[in-house]
């Protein structure tokens, strides 16, 4: 017993080592801190990317078309495109949902759970770190759209070109109907036009029109005493047969079209040569008598008028005995109704686009002829143009007619359009156009800078698929996007 006294005073007295035994306790805690230290910050590195995805997500959600849960596999396809999905340490669950205030969809909210595994935490018992984000994007529904749809309808938009401009636009058409929640939130006006546009004969009587009334010629007899005319030596003669020409083409509108002609048989037709005289006989002839109908047709005033919406003063010229197409759809929140007026739409004309654009424009403003919304402090109204064409300018001003044929007279004059539209601050429209089909590199440049002038944007759809992805990309830009947090 008292050995292991004295051995007890020896260690209490014995000094050696004391510091390696102080840091060895130490360590422990210094090991701790720094472990929290790195671990930490691999989370707020993990949770910002992570709040980026979400972000991501929220936008893509509400920027695309269709029924939610269409939009929402939009949504989980960018989440996936930007969480690191490989990373073995991380495991996460998330969530997209809308946003409803007052029974309207005003948004899209994205919930991101996560589990992040420690790397050093783990030596004090600390196996992983949870973390949460969460981003909200809104569709802004105090603001409200005014879309009008100018599609052309010339005779080289006929069969299959035009099938496809009338399913591309009714699907868009649907997917408004599904995004909008109020129906006051989106409204549509369509301007169908070729070489003129058809405002409708309901108009008639608008200070702004110039139509005369509807007449017809008087009838006129005129008579004198001519030779008569005689058929003599008439003989059987062969016409030779025609082959077909299945790879013929012809030009229609401006575009290169198969007219492939059918084959002619060899026929026997009746033959005579034409003599006068010698008889005097008394031929009369009438004329006149022809009617002059207005069927709603629209020309353009002289220049400079013919590029401005304004000065009504010098009313837009009605044209009688005229043809063109399908009159216009006035602003309407039934897209129902919106969708079976473009189903119908026919074929007929040549191209003058100005025709489109300054009735486009035309719908657009908060004035005659047709008053689009004005805005108040409380709703703000967004205005866009949505022009679709397969070719170039045909026809040209020869006022109040387009019957002239300078397409770089009516280049120019498309292009001193959309300039004019841009500086319209008051309507303050956004332009998209698309080139349907179109080879013509002019034409193109032409639509590329309109769209430009116009804040908007161009699109090159060579084929239907194309066509239809450029509408439903325009249709995700015309509702709004912000991040709200």
């Amino acid at each position: 017993m008292a050995g292991l006294l004295t051995c007890f005073r020896r260690f209490h007295r014995n000094e050696n080592g004391v510091i390696s035994v102080i840091f060895g306790l130490a360590l422990v805690p210094v090991m701790g801190m720094t472990s929290v230290a790195v671990d930490y910050s691999r989370v707020s590195a993990m949770r910002s990317r992570v709040a980026a995805a979400a972000d991501a997500a929220a936008l893509a959600t509400v920027k695309a078309t269709g029924a939610f849960e269409q939009r929402k596999r939009v949504g989980e396809g960018a989440l996936r495109g930007n969480l690191p999905l490989n990373d073995p340490d991380l495991e996460y669950t998330t969530s997209i949902s809308q946003v409803i205030e007052d029974n309207v969809e005003t948004g899209a909210k994205v919930v991101v759970s996560g589990r992040l595994k420690t790397s050093m935490m783990g030596i004090i018992g600390i196996r992983d770190i949870a973390f949460s984000v969460f981003a909200e994007a809104a569709n802004n529904s105090k603001e409200v759209a005014d879309i009008v749809f100018v599609l052309d309808t010339t005779d080289s938009m006929q069969g299959s070109r035009l099938a496809t401009l009338k399913s591309s636009t009714t699907a868009l058409l649907t997917d408004f109907e599904s995004l909008r929640g109020s129906p006051d939130k989106i409204r549509v006006a369509v301007v169908p036009f070729a070489q003129y546009v058809n405002i409708g004969m309901s108009r008639r009587r608008e200070n702004w029109l110039d139509v005369r009334d509807d007449y017809q010629t008087p009838v006129v007899e005129t008579c004198s005493d001519v030779l008569e005319t005689r058929r003599i030596n008439c003989r059987m003669v062969t016409i030779p047969a025609v082959p077909a020409d299945p790879n013929r083409t012809c030009m229609v509108d401006g575009v290169a079209r198969s007219c492939p002609r059918a084959a002619t048989p060899e026929r026997r037709v009746e033959q005579c040569d034409s003599v006068r005289g010698p008889r005097i006989v008394r031929q009369c002839n009438r004329s006149g008598g022809h009617w002059y109908r207005w069927s709603g047709c629209v020309g353009s005033r002289n220049a400079p008028n013919n590029t401005i919406d304004g000065n009504y003063g010098v009313r837009i010229p009605g044209l009688l005995n005229t043809s063109c197409g399908s009159e216009v759809l006035d602003w309407t929140t039934n897209l129902a109704s919106a969708r079976s007026m473009i189903n119908g739409l026919t074929t007929a004309g040549e191209t003058y686009l100005p025709s489109g654009l300054i009735w486009g424009w035309r719908m657009l403003s908060p004035q005659v002829p047709f008053a689009g919304r004005t805005g108040t402090d409380a709703l703000r109204v967004k205005r866009y143009m949505i022009l679709v064409t397969d070719g170039q300018n045909t026809k040209s001003l020869t006022a109040p007619s387009h019957d002239g044929n300078n397409t770089a007279d009516a280049n120019a004059t498309t292009l001193t359009i959309c300039r004019n539209m841009a500086a319209d601050t008051r309507s303050a429209i956004k332009m998209y156009t698309i080139a349907f089909e179109v080879n013509n590199q002019t034409v193109k440049s032409l639509l590329q800078q309109c769209s430009a002038l116009n804040n908007g944007e161009f699109y090159d759809a060579s084929n239907g698929a194309e066509l239809l992805t450029a509408l439903k990309d325009i249709g995700g830009r015309v509702n709004t996007l912000r991040l709200t947090r």
